[in-house]
């Protein structure tokens, strides 16, 4: 399985995925994306076997409510995702600005359940990366700071867990009305899921 993980920090977010798929002892891609780009202010990351569907059900339906609504509060984005993680049996993580204008993080469980305790993690590679996300002071640490420090734990991932890749996306979300960019190298799209 895969793993994902995200941070708050100090002036943002950060959500990332490796891109290596293996089930069953065997490997069945090295290029998956589990990073989901919905919008420039709404990111989210899945494991688990229905990605796809995740990540095409989570992008209708906030497109949807954008529609109608202009823009997505975290409120909804968490009960959005809750809904479509409960019918596609993924965990996902998912990130958005709260009514403050601070990215804020949820980890959604298989069951629908959210947490919003930061670092965060999901798949076979959890451990490794929550133990290296932890050891850092994310309250004092920037944004460019932080994603050196997941790229980091999910190196040390890779390199103890045979189900975590070294190829990582990651998708970062600034405090305020910046948009949020790809992490250098990555495309993290729907549309690689």
């Amino acid at each position: 399985m895969s793993t994902i993980a995200a941070l708050r920090c100090r002036d943002g977010a950060v959500v990332a995925g490796d891109r290596l798929v293996v089930r069953d002892g065997r490997v069945e891609s090295r290029n998956r994306r589990h990073v989901l780009d919905v919008a420039s202010d709404v990111g989210a990351a899945a494991v688990g076997r229905d990605v796809t569907r995740f990540a095409d059900r989570l992008t209708g339906e906030l497109r949807t409510y954008r529609f109608e609504r202009e823009t997505v509060s975290l409120e909804a984005l968490e009960r959005v995702a809750s809904d479509v993680v409960r019918d596609t049996g993924v965990e996902a993580l998912v990130a958005a600005r709260d009514a403050d204008g601070r990215a804020a993080l949820r980890a959604v469980s298989a069951d629908g359940s959210t947490l919003s305790d930061s670092p965060m993690a999901f798949g076979s590679g959890t451990p490794f990366v929550l133990g290296a996300l932890e050891a850092v002071d994310a309250a004092s640490t920037s944004l460019p700071a932080a994603e050196t420090f997941v790229r980091e734990a999910f190196d040390s991932a890779a390199e103890r867990d045979p189900g975590t890749g070294s190829e990582v996306d990651v998708w970062t979300l600034a405090d305020g009305s910046e948009d949020a960019t790809d992490g250098a190298g990555s495309d993290a799209d729907s549309s690689d899921l």
